[in-house]
C-alpha cells in the first residue's frame, strides 16, 4: 500500500516501510519534535523487532535542554546525546549507555575526552 499526503509546501509519501517528507521549494522538508518541559524534548529510537513482537530499544538519539541549563525556563541552549545498548543483558533496556553529547560549547565521546 503507498499513501500520497499532498501539502502547500510539497508532500509526504508512505510506502513499503519508508517515510519521506518532500519539499518542492528551496526549504527543506523537517520533522519537528516537541515538548512543553522537562529534559527530553524528542527521541529517535532505533531497536530490533523481536519474534514476539516486543521492539528493544539499541540506539537512542535525545534531544534535550542543555543540562547545565535545565532550571532556567528561559533558557533554550539544546543538547543532542547518543545512547547504544549494551548487548550483554538482552532483556535490560536499563543497559543504555551515553556514548556522545553534543552542545553548543563542546563535544564529549566516551573514550575520547572528559566531559565538562
Amino acid at each position: 500500500m503507498e499513501i500520497e499526503i499532498p501539502t502547500d509546501r510539497g508532500f509526504i509519501h508512505i510506502g513499503g516501510n519508508e517515510v519521506s517528507i518532500v519539499s518542492v521549494d528551496e526549504d527543506p522538508p523537517k520533522l519537528r519534535l516537541a515538548s512543553p518541559s522537562g529534559l527530553y524534548l524528542g527521541c529517535i529510537s532505533f531497536g530490533r523487532l523481536r519474534p514476539d513482537g516486543r521492539q528493544e530499544e539499541m540506539v537512542l538519539i535525545s534531544g534535550k535542554q542543555d543540562e547545565r541549563t535545565r532550571n532556567d525556563p528561559n533558557n533554550y541552549s539544546g543538547e543532542i546525546t547518543i545512547s547504544i545498548r549494551d548487548g550483554s543483558n538482552p532483556n535490560a533496556d536499563a543497559w543504555m549507555n551515553q556514548v556522545m553529547e553534543i552542545r553548543h560549547d563542546y563535544i564529549w565521546i566516551k573514550g575520547i575526552n572528559k566531559r565538562q
